[in-house]
């Protein structure tokens, strides 16, 4: 693996897609590995209250902080299990 990208994108609705997408995977020979999370606009905001993140903070700083420059999947999806909070998980490889 040559690279790592932390993955965010808000929507205009409200709702967000986070995650990450590693580059040159070797296990998969060479190609990319891309994981999101989709979250509808209610979850999006669940999310920032159970994390204690204001609307009008740098959200992508504030995520990064709680789950790592690289996000940790792991991490993330224990957290969300904890808090009811739910979303739609994509893999992708190519």
């Amino acid at each position: 693996m040559t690279d790592s990208a932390f993955l965010y994108t808000l929507n205009s609705d409200g709702s967000v897609m986070i995650g990450y997408e590693d580059y040159d995977v070797d296990i998969f020979d060479g190609d990319d590995y891309e994981v999101t999370y989709l979250l509808d606009a209610e979850n999006f905001t669940n999310l920032l209250h159970h994390l204690n993140i204001p609307l009008n903070h740098d959200t992508k700083k504030q995520l990064k902080k709680e789950f790592g420059q690289h996000f940790d999947s792991r991490k993330f999806e224990e957290f969300c299990k904890k808090n009811d909070i739910t979303y739609e998980r994509n893999v992708r490889i190519g």
